[in-house]
This record gives structure tokens, C-alpha cells and sequence, in this order.
């Protein structure tokens, strides 16, 4: 029989409060079936083999994989579920014994996402923080409870969320961005917000009741303040219409001035403190910390989103091609490339093509030191050498692909003697964006657009882009002009057939505020740029001393 519920509960290193917490559906007064899947993201503690010690009155699934944080493991989560609706229920949630009767109730009425009251357990030891966090549910259910009062962004939490399992899919599930690494914060207010633009109706019931055993120690708090600000960062890059609502808290003056150039001993002298006692005087300037840490986690990230410049680099192959005639230059040997993607992870931040695309059309913002990477027409080891350290460094990718050209070689340099390399087939492509990249057009058979007559050039420019989009895959209708050649015509006839931007081969820092949108430039990264050389190029690109 297939559950009515399918209780979704990812841990990481909580066995006895996910054990209480799974116990406790034991006692559920719920008439229909229901299943409980715990994922357990990459503990060491004997999480698993606890739960599986359990005789529940409920079919129970203990699911295990690698640490990949709670967005991966409710996902996973999801993958195993067989209920009709979903609950995704933190760790440290106890039912209370009505909580799936009461989702079950508001779906009935009509929503169709359910959130509920997270109460503080009787059970979580004694603490300021817990004291707070429970003063927090109950305000909150206070003001959801009132008449008329909406959901806002930060009431969208999976603490306690239900709705069917066919909307989870058609949503597209957690962000895992957010979470990479078990890292802290907003995957659930990101997937609450592809809800609200959906426009589902979503509901809070408070007497839909989960307890929350609060036991986060405040070293533990503090961190997760500090990833929250990343994680507000990275949220306003994905969705820069919430910008203001994100970054409602601001940062004191003092704070700004003063105090954050103090933050490390201020920070050690207080969790010192806060171990001895919990005087009004000290718990301030605890949450004063917290403050800190939270702007400290925003500059992390590079600041809230701003329109700033971009650093667009342009890679071909990654391989090393000692020896290949013509290729040999446009070469980068993997080892090269990982460490030049090392060195970007520590000094820029990696943005998505979309991103760049709403700052060229003027709707959005990005963080400080931003750097897209570009790959020219996708060769095979795109996917099987530059993909893996890309995935290791959570660097995204936009690819532009020969589309007229899928599994065949670089025919268009075979008149000049090149060495011929395979470029990916359709399945090929299929699996770069599968792991994350984003695909535009690099032509159909890498013409030079402004030597080509007007048939040509329709059909290499709108046959590429109806190529693109009869695959079916993660893609951008955004060109990358074969040899970086164009003129105002072919610009004029790209924007005609529908693409967005189009990217030359011109080094030079592409300007928020003046760039041509269809003649971005890009850094080109050869063979030789190595070390500091490498470096050199990226931070003075465009300037006539390179």
C-alpha cells in the first residue's frame, strides 16, 4: 500500500536526538500508512546502525551516503520516498502525536505546502540560546496565526514542510549550492521561493506541532551565523528581486568601523564568558558577536551583490598538447588547471552564467571579484578532465558547444594542419550539464561570421540556436563567436534571432555599467599563463601594461 506520508529527516552526527526524534512517531494518531526515511549524511557516530536497532510500529528506512550536506540528503531522501506527500522534518523535530494528522488535514482544505509551530522540546538542555530560539517559534507563530498575515521569505523553513511528492519534483527539489560541504542555511527559503513564484498556496497550521530538542552549543551557533551570511549572499544571486527583503539586517556603524577589525578576541573573550554565566550584560554582547559573524560571513562571499565588473575567462581544451600541431598553445594540462582553479577559489568568486546575463541586462548584481569560466567548442575533455575539478571547487560553467559538429572533431582548423581532437556527443553534452554546466552556442560548424553571406550566417546563428534548444538540456541562448570575429551586422543578426549575449576573444574586464552586451569580452588562458603569470593576467586584463 502506498504511505499517505513519506517523513523526510536528514542527520549529520546526531544520533541520540534522531533516534528520539524517529521513536517518537511511534505515538502518531494518524489513521493512514506513513513511512519515516532518515538519510544519514556521512556520519561517524553510529547513527545508522541506532536507528536500525529500532522495532517501529512504521516502515523505517535508514539511508546512508557521503557528508554532502541537508539539501543532498533531502533530496536523497525524496529519491527513496513512496508516500504521496512529503514531510521533511529536521532532526531534532519530535512529533507531536497529531503532527501528520495535521498536514493531512490542510492538504485536505486545499494547500498545498504546509508549514508548522516548532516549539522548544521541555527536553533541550538549559541555555540562553535555547530560551531564545523558543521566544523566536513563538512569536512566529503568533504573527502566522494572526488574520490575513502572509508568508514571508523567512517562514518558508523545512524544519517542518510537507507537500505532495509530484511537486517537490516539478519544483526541482533543494538547492544543493546552498548546502555543499554541510554547510548551514536558506536551501529551504530558496525552495520555498520557487514555491511562492509558482504560485502554490502554502499554509501554516499551528497546530501542526513539532518539538525542536534545541542542543546547539554557541561556538556552533556562531558559525552557523557566519554561513548563513554566505548563504544570504549566494541566495540574492540567485534571486536578486529579494535583495531587500534577504538583507534586511544592517550593520551597525561601529560595528563596520571598529568593532569588526576586533571581532576574533571579541569572539574568543565572549564564548569564555558565556560558559561561566548567562548575565544580561554578556548574552548582549553574545548576539552582538553573532552580528559580526554574520557581516563577517557576507564579505566571505563577497558582499552583498553590487553591479561590478566581471572577469570572463575563455579556456579551450584542457589537455595537455605538447607537440599537437596549431592546438598545442590552447592547451592547459589538468594538473595546470587545477591549480589555476585553486588560486581562483582563494582570491575571486565564481558566479554563474545567469548571473552575468542579468548584469548585462541590468537586473542584477554581483559579489565582489567575480570570475565566470568559459570553455570554447567542448572537447571530450571538458568532461572528463575539467569537469571533476570544477565539481571540486564548486565552480560553475558556461560551455559554448559547435552544435552542427556533436561527436565529430575540430574540422575547422584541418586546412591549417591542426591536430584533430574529439569534440562531445550529444550524450557527452547531455552529461556536462547534467554535472552543473551551462551551454550556449559556438555555431554550428565554428564559421567566421563576418565572411559569411547572409544564408550562412542564418543558419550557422539561428540553426545553432534551434540546435540548442531541440536537445534539451541546461542552456542559455548565448553565443560565443568562432575565432572571437564579428561586426555590426552579425551583432545585429545575432540579437535578431534571439540570443541574449555574445562573447568575444578581446581581453578586457567586462564593465557593468558600459559593456556591449553582445560583444563581452573575455581573458584568454593559453599554455603559458602559469603561476604568477596566470594571476598577472586575470587581475590587469585589458590594460595596455599586460
Amino acid at each position: 500500500m502506498t504511505p499517505r506520508f513519506s517523513v523526510v529527516v536528514p542527520t549529520f552526527q546526531r544520533r541520540d536526538v534522531v533516534v528520539a526524534s524517529v521513536a517518537a512517531f511511534g505515538a502518531q494518531d494518524f489513521g493512514e500508512p506513513f513511512e519515516v526515511v532518515v538519510v544519514v549524511d556521512g556520519s561517524t557516530d553510529g547513527t545508522a546502525d541506532a536507528l536500525r536497532a529500532l522495532s517501529p510500529p512504521f516502515p523505517l528506512a535508514v539511508v546512508e551516503q557521503e557528508n554532502r550536506g541537508p539539501a543532498a540528503a533531502r533530496n536523497r531522501g525524496a529519491e527513496e520516498a513512496r508516500g504521496e506527500f512529503l514531510l521533511f522534518l529536521d532532526d531534532d523535530m519530535e512529533p507531536h502525536p497529531r503532527l501528520l494528522s495535521e498536514h493531512d488535514r490542510s492538504h485536505l482544505e486545499g494547500a498545498d505546502v504546509v508549514v508548522g509551530h516548532i516549539p522548544l522540546h521541555a527536553d533541550s538542555p538549559p541555555s540562553f540560546l535555547g530560551d531564545a530560539v523558543g521566544a523566536w517559534a513563538e512569536r512566529r507563530a503568533n504573527r502566522l496565526s494572526a488574520p490575513e498575515s502572509r508568508l514571508g521569505l523567512h517562514e518558508l523553513l523545512s524544519g517542518q514542510m510537507s507537500l505532495r511528492r509530484d511537486l517537490f519534483r516539478q519544483i526541482g527539489g533543494f538547492d544543493t549550492d546552498f548546502t555543499r560541504g554541510g554547510s548551514f542555511g536558506n536551501e529551504d527559503l530558496e525552495f520555498g521561493h520557487r514555491l511562492a513564484q509558482a504560485g502554490r498556496h502554502v499554509v501554516f497550521n499551528p497546530d501542526a506541532v513539532s518539538w525542536q530538542r534545541y542542543v546547539v552549543t554557541p561556538r556552533h551557533y556562531l558559525r552557523q551565523w557566519r554561513q548563513a551570511g554566505q548563504a544570504d549572499v549566494l541566495l540574492a544571486r540567485k534571486h536578486p528581486d529579494q535583495l531587500n527583503v534577504i538583507f534586511h539586517r544592517r550593520e551597525r556603524p561601529i560595528d563596520r568601523w571598529l568593532y569588526r577589525w576586533l571581532r576574533a578576541p571579541i569572539r574568543a573573550t565572549i564564548l569564555r564568558l558565556v560558559g561561566m554565566t548567562s548575565r544580561p550584560l554578556v548574552v548582549r554582547w553574545f548576539f552582538r558577536v553573532r552580528n559580526l559573524e554574520y557581516f563577517r560571513g557576507i564579505r566571505d562571499a563577497g558582499g552583498i551583490p553590487v553591479r561590478t565588473s566581471v572577469r570572463v575567462l575563455c579556456y579551450h581544451a584542457v589537455a595537455d598538447l605538447e607537440g599537437a600541431r596549431v592546438m598545442e598553445p590552447y592547451g592547459v594540462p589538468p594538473a595546470e588547471f587545477r591549480k589555476q582553479i585553486a588560486m581562483l577559489a582563494r582570491h575571486f568568486r565564481f558566479i554563474y552564467p545567469d548571473e552575468l546575463l542579468r548584469l548585462l541586462e541590468g537586473e542584477a548584481g554581483v559579489p565582489r571579484r567575480a570570475v565566470l569560466l568559459t570553455f570554447d567548442d567542448c572537447y571530450e575533455d571538458l568532461l572528463e578532465s575539467a569537469l571533476p575539478i570544477l565539481q571540486e571547487f564548486g565552480a560553475p560553467l558556461l560551455a559554448f558547444a559547435v552544435t552542427g559538429l556533436l561527436g565529430a572533431t575540430n574540422e575547422w582548423d584541418r586546412h591549417i594542419g591542426a591536430t584533430q581532437r574529439p569534440l562531445l556527443d550529444e550524450v557527452g553534452l547531455r552529461a556536462l550539464a547534467d554535472g552543473g554546466a551551462v551551454v550556449g552556442s559556438h555555431t554550428r560548424t565554428h564559421r567566421m561570421l563576418n565572411r559569411s553571406d547572409a544564408a550562412a550566417l542564418k543558419d550557422e546563428v539561428d540553426g545553432s540556436l534551434a540546435d540548442l534548444r531541440a536537445l534539451r538540456l541546461r542552456s542559455l541562448p548565448v553565443l560565443g563567436y568562432p575565432y572571437g570575429e564579428y561586426d555590426d551586422s552579425v551583432i545585429s543578426h545575432v540579437r535578431e534571432a534571439g540570443f541574449r549575449a555574445a562573447f568575444t576573444i578581446a581581453s578586457g574586464v567586462v564593465d557593468a555599467h558600459a559593456v556591449n552586451r553582445f560583444a563581452v569580452p573575455r581573458i584568454e588562458i593559453l599554455r603559458r599563463d602559469t603561476g604568477l603569470r596566470f594571476l598577472w593576467k586575470i587581475m590587469f586584463a585589458g590594460r595596455k601594461h599586460v
